[in-house]
């Protein structure tokens, strides 16, 4: 098992570190692939159904169904909807993978900030947080969850991993 963990904490930090590398993803073009989709010039508003996968650099979402909202021509609100939708994306600091889950993702471009709403799930180097709802703050790293007075997620859950670092002698 010390092997196993030697070993994967080895490849996480070649890998870390090669991430550290990778160009600013707001640089980057969004790409987005889908079944079909409907655009509506009026209002602003893209619609994607049907296995939707949005790529920009590291970030990548999957959902059933996505709305793309845009202010001044540029994009600023991305909502997902899945069983779950998700969301994965380097982090910037350490290059450590942030993964999310929820049935409605709502990522909040200009705020940069994802919004988990019903079933919500994020991971983080290990630790793993569930409620009915967690805000994530991509740039300060920092999230708010709640649970659900109706609901059967009444609380939130966190989970917090041992520590993987050997006691010295």
């Amino acid at each position: 098992m010390t092997l196993f963990r030697t070993v994967t904490s080895l490849a996480l930090s070649l890998w870390c570190l090669s991430a550290l590398a990778l160009p600013d993803d707001r640089t980057q073009t969004i790409t987005i692939e889908s079944n079909s989709a409907e655009r509506d010039q009026k209002t602003g508003l893209t619609q994607y159904q049907g296995n939707v996968v949005i790529n920009q650099g590291s970030l990548v979402i999957e959902a059933d169904q996505v709305t793309v909202y845009y202010k001044d021509n540029k994009v600023s609100r991305i909502v997902c909807l899945g069983l779950p939708a998700s969301y994965q994306q380097q982090a910037a600091t350490d290059g450590g993978l942030i993964i999310a889950k929820a049935e409605t993702i709502v990522y909040l471009l200009a705020e940069d900030e994802i919004n988990l709403k019903s079933n919500a799930v994020l991971s983080r180097n290990g630790t793993l947080i569930k409620g009915d709802s967690i805000n994530y703050d991509l740039e300060n790293e920092t999230w708010k969850a709640k649970g659900n007075q109706r609901g059967e997620q009444k609380r939130i859950q966190l989970v917090i991993p041992p520590s993987t670092q050997e006691a010295t002698e």
